[in-house]
């Protein structure tokens, strides 16, 4: 029976991950309804086998592709590497001093976040369970937490009291995420509570940035989140798709990395 229980867990995992892609270790350790330790050897069995690759505490399917060999982890491991990237000019756009850094819940604004955390003289703002998590190891750190309703999936806050702390917050910067801007003029939210967040990091806030890789060009998403005419600069890597491009540079400064 505990052969069968195993194997029809991780079944679940990847059936799960099939549905999502990425997801949180917390949300397979609350939704299993098992311990980490139980999770964690899980995870660790089914990355040697292939099936899963994980990350500073989310954990992303390897799919393989039937048209050719290569398979998704590889495909990750470059967007990882443009998401580092990516967060590094980011910084260039992020002056010293006393300055207040609104970061959007995701995966770029997390990397953003790593490098951020050594700045003196920074409060940060932020939405993601993720980030406060890693400022709370810093001891010279600030931040301000908005609080609101756990979305466990990504790990982002959100609903009435998220907004509500928001309103009253001015920022210097902003750099927002997101899951995709296909058919999106501007960039896409996940949800209507998402988009309400966005735009309250772009409202508040005197620069505005949107920091994402190019693999978002081909995803969609429910909710239009912030145009880009009330973007400021948008950065991304070298794969974006050249009609995207040229839509964006229509309406505002796109870096390229």
């Amino acid at each position: 029976m505990k052969g069968k229980q195993l194997t029809d867990r991780r079944n679940r995992i990847l059936e799960m991950l099939a549905e999502q892609d990425e997801l949180p270790v917390s949300y397979l350790i609350s939704t299993l309804k098992v311990s980490d330790e139980t999770i964690r050897k899980d995870l660790i069995e089914m990355e040697r086998q292939g099936m899963i690759q994980r990350m500073h505490g989310r954990v992303q399917l390897i799919r393989k592709n039937d048209n050719q060999d290569e398979a998704i982890w590889q495909r990750a491991s470059q967007n990882q590497e443009a998401k580092e990237r990516i967060a590094a000019e980011v910084m260039r756009h992020i002056p010293d001093g006393d300055f207040s850094v609104g970061l959007d819940v995701g995966n770029t604004t997390w990397h953003v976040a790593k490098l951020l955390v050594k700045k003196l003289n920074i409060t940060v703002v932020t939405n993601s369970l993720d980030i406060a998590q890693l400022y709370a190891q810093e001891k010279n750190s600030a931040i301000q937490f908005t609080g609101g309703a756990l979305r466990i999936i990504d790990n982002g806050f959100y609903g009435y009291w998220t907004r509500e702390n928001l309103k009253g917050v001015n920022m210097s910067v902003s750099v927002l995420g997101t899951s995709g801007i296909m058919e999106c003029d501007g960039i896409g939210a996940v949800s209507f509570d998402d988009r309400d967040v966005k735009k309250l990091y772009a409202k508040n806030s005197r620069l505005v940035i949107a920091a994402f890789d190019s693999s978002k060009c081909t995803r969609g998403t429910m909710v239009d989140g912030v145009p880009w005419s009330d973007i400021d600069l948008v950065i991304t890597d070298d794969g974006m798709p050249e009609e995207d491009r040229r839509r964006i540079e229509q309406q505002t400064k796109l870096i390229i990395v």
